[in-house]
C-alpha cells in the first residue's frame, strides 16, 4: 500500500510541474502596492540592475513572472513638514516615470485596465502609480484631476494619521469614519473611474466609502484581522463588506502582519530601531543594516502564513476578492520567509495549487481580480 502511494505521488509530480509551468506562461501576475519609487529619488536607485537589497527590480521582476505593479507614492506625514508633502509626492511620482521611460524595452506606463493587459501581453511589466493619503494633494479634488493625468489609478483616504477625509486606523477617531468632504471624495473618484483605496483607514471609514461609493473599492494592503487581530488587519464583517460591492482585498506581506507574535516583536522594538535610523540619517547601507537586525529578532514567518490568510478570504466571501498588496520596499525587509522579494511570486502561485485551487481561481487572486475592479471603475466613469 505505502509503496503504491509512492508510485502516484511519483506520477502525479510531472503533471503537477507542467500545470505549474503553463500557468506561469501567461498569468498575470498583478500587485496592488509596491513602495519602490521613492528609492529611485533618495538613492539613485537603478531599476535595470539586480540587487540583493530591497525586493524590486527588473530582472526579479522577470524572474517572478510579474505583469503589473500599481507603485505606491508616499510622504509620511509623521516624516515630512506639510509643506512638503505635495512636492515630495510630484517629485517621487516624476522618478517614477523617469526609471520607467529608461526601461521603455522592459516597462510601460499603463493608464488603463487595457493598458494593463496589453503591455503584459507584449512581454513587458505595465507600471502604475498610487498615492498613498489624501494629504498628499493638498486636499484639492482639482490637483487630484492632474494626478489622475499623471497616472495615478487610486488614492489611499488616509494614512498613518487621520485626513480631512478618513480617520486612520492608527489615530484617534475624529470624524467617526469617513467625513463629508470624504464622502464628496469617494463621489469625486467614482466620477473620474479611480480606484478609490480602503487600506490604512478605521473600520467606520471603511464602510462609509463602500456605502458612498458607486464603484468597487479596493484595499490595496491589508491582511486578515481573524488570523493576526493586529490594528491594521481588517475583520471578517469589513472584508465581507468590500465584497458585497465587488471590491478586493489585497493581502500585505509585512512578517507582522501576517502574524500577531511577529508584530508584538516589531511594535515593541519600532521606537529604538526608528531611533537608530534616524541618527545615521542618509547612509543607506547603515539603515538597511539596522533594518535586518531588528527583522531578525522576529519570530520567523514562513510563506504559509500568507498563504492561509489569501486562503481566509477565499473562503469567507469567494476567490474573486482577494488578491495581492505585497507592501514591498515598504515594509524594512520584514518579509516572510520563502517569499523575501519579487522573484518568489510562483511560490504562491505553486502553494495555491497544493490547497486545491483550480487555474482559473489562481489567475483571479493573482491579479485577475484587480483588473476587474479597475475595469469597473473605468466602465463607471463620468456616471
Amino acid at each position: 500500500m505505502r509503496l503504491a502511494l509512492l508510485f502516484t505521488i511519483a506520477a502525479l509530480l510531472p503533471a503537477q510541474e507542467a500545470r505549474l509551468n503553463a500557468l506561469l506562461k501567461d498569468i498575470l501576475i498583478f500587485d496592488a502596492h509596491i513602495d519602490t519609487p521613492r528609492y529611485f529619488l533618495d538613492e539613485g536607485y537603478k531599476l535595470n540592475e539586480r540587487h540583493t537589497y530591497y525586493e524590486l527590480d527588473l530582472p526579479r521582476l522577470k524572474e517572478g513572472r510579474v505583469g503589473a505593479v500599481l507603485f505606491g507614492i508616499y510622504a509620511q506625514p509623521q516624516d515630512f513638514q506639510p509643506f512638503e508633502w505635495m512636492p515630495r509626492s510630484l517629485e517621487v511620482l516624476d522618478a517614477l516615470h523617469e526609471e520607467v521611460k529608461r526601461n521603455a524595452g522592459q516597462m510601460e506606463f499603463a493608464y488603463t485596465s487595457g493598458d494593463v493587459t496589453r503591455i503584459h501581453k507584449a512581454g513587458k511589466v505595465a507600471a502604475l502609480a498610487s498615492l498613498e493619503g489624501g494629504h498628499l494633494f493638498g486636499d484639492s479634488e482639482r490637483i487630484l484631476r492632474d494626478f489622475y493625468r499623471l497616472g495615478v489609478r487610486y488614492v489611499t483616504l488616509a494614512h498613518f494619521r487621520n485626513s480631512v477625509y478618513a480617520d486612520s486606523m492608527t489615530d484617534e477617531r475624529k470624524h467617526g469614519g469617513l467625513s463629508p468632504k470624504g464622502r464628496d471624495l469617494v463621489k469625486e473618484m467614482n466620477r473620474m473611474g479611480m480606484m478609490v483605496d480602503v487600506s490604512h483607514i478605521s473600520d467606520e471609514a471603511v464602510l462609509d466609502a463602500i456605502r458612498t461609493s458607486a464603484s468597487p473599492v479596493i484595499a490595496s494592503h491589508s491582511s486578515v484581522k481573524a488570523i493576526a487581530p493586529i490594528p491594521r488587519n481588517m475583520p471578517d464583517e469589513v472584508i465581507r463588506a468590500v465584497a458585497s460591492k465587488g471590491g478586493v482585498i489585497c493581502i500585505n506581506f509585512h512578517a507582522g502582519y501576517l502574524n500577531e507574535a511577529a508584530y508584538n516583536v516589531y511594535i515593541k522594538n519600532r521606537p529604538q530601531r526608528d531611533a537608530e535610523i534616524k541618527a545615521v540619517g542618509k547612509d543607506w547601507e547603515k539603515v538597511r543594516r539596522i533594518q535586518r537586525r531588528y527583522y531578525d529578532l522576529m519570530p520567523p514567518v514562513n510563506v504559509k502564513e500568507l498563504l492561509r490568510h489569501i486562503d481566509h478570504i477565499a473562503k469567507l466571501v469567494g476567490p474573486d476578492h482577494v488578491g495581492l498588496g505585497s507592501d514591498f520596499d515598504g515594509i524594512s525587509g520584514m518579509a516572510p520567509r520563502g517569499m523575501e522579494d519579487v522573484s518568489k511570486y510562483p511560490v504562491l502561485v505553486k502553494g495555491l495549487m497544493d490547497m486545491g485551487y483550480n487555474d482559473g481561481d489562481i489567475r483571479k487572486i493573482m491579479g485577475g481580480n484587480l483588473v476587474r475592479v479597475m475595469r469597473e471603475n473605468e466602465r463607471r466613469a463620468g456616471q
